[in-house]
């Protein structure tokens, strides 16, 4: 009797096992560490919702990796995070955007333009003393990959907007923003469309950088990693040095990559300054790499632009 019961029991256990895994317990998809969604061996691709292009969302190992492939076929690693440590930025992603603390050490309320940047966004969100973040993404499929695949959803402290144009931070009153980080995955390239286009992935329209340079506090920052061909970016560059007084501009790792760190007023650039708020940085904040590593290269890529 007691034989036959065990092996009722274990066939019950087994069952309900394989009943939870191969439905991913009713109607919610299998999780793995840390409540992430599993990722096929093969990946997840999305398509966008505005246009031809797609989204992929790959795992090797502990890292989970973003890829957006443009209408042209070329395929760009936007973002990765670390499945163990989804908070902490990885390597390859834009994490040269955070040298804004140096610039801006005290950030309170700011403004991420594109919601590929999924390293920023973490850290943003669980280290950084901001009160109030808001993202702005175009694309749907972008903000649901985002908190399907990445758990980067809206909470008192974030918020997450569909925004196309920019309509929401063109009727934010001036002076609300402490930093602005712009996402330029999808800069533009048509000059055709510069006039009509107010989308500030493309930093060579005047009309949007007025805006973002008046939606800056005093003491503003707007961060940018530019991609694209040297000419290209060169021209995004000058047109920033005709809007902002002040601007650093230097190589970021990975090739292709220039940091664009734009302050709306003046500031006295004291590297001794920089390395004891790395230092504060460094003791308070677990990024995964040294905020002093960004002194240096930002410090000789120093304009300071006469007449503005």
């Amino acid at each position: 009797m007691i034989p036959t019961v065990a092996r009722l029991l274990v066939t019950s256990c087994l069952f309900l096992f394989s009943t939870l895994f191969l439905t991913g317990a009713g109607a919610e998809a299998p999780m793995c560490i840390h409540g992430f969604r599993v990722v096929p061996d093969e990946g997840v691709t999305l398509k966008s919702t505005l246009d031809d292009s797609e989204l992929r969302v790959v795992d090797d190992g502990a890292l989970r990796s973003f890829f957006y492939r443009g209408v042209d076929g070329s395929e760009l690693l936007t973002s990765q995070i670390n499945l163990v440590q989804p908070d902490v930025p990885v390597p390859s992603d834009a994490r040269e955007l955070l040298a804004s603390f140096l610039l801006s050490p005290v950030q309170s309320h700011v403004l991420v333009v594109g919601g590929m940047n999924i390293g920023l966004i973490k850290f943003l969100q669980n280290f950084a003393p901001a009160q109030f973040i808001d993202v702005t993404e175009k694309d749907p499929s972008v903000i649901s990959t985002a908190e399907t695949y990445f758990g980067v959803r809206s909470d008192d402290k974030l918020t997450i907007r569909k925004d196309e144009k920019l309509n929401y931070l063109q009727g934010r009153p001036q002076g609300t923003y402490d930093v602005i980080y712009l996402d330029q995955i999808a800069s533009g390239s048509n000059d055709a469309d510069l006039e009509s286009d107010s989308d500030a992935r493309d930093l060579r329209n005047i009309s949007m950088l007025n805006t973002l340079r008046d939606r800056l506090n005093e003491t503003g920052v707007m961060m940018a990693v530019l991609r694209g061909d040297r000419e290209t970016t060169e021209r995004e560059i000058d047109q920033v040095i005709k809007v902002f007084p002040h601007v650093f501009v230097w190589d970021g790792p990975q090739e292709g990559n220039i940091v664009l760190a734009a302050v709306k007023r003046r500031q006295v650039v004291n590297p001794l300054v920089f390395r004891e708020r790395a230092r504060k940085l460094d003791l308070n904040a677990n990024a995964g790499f040294s905020f002093a590593g960004f002194i240096d290269s930002m410090v000789a890529g120093e304009y300071r632009v006469m007449g503005i």
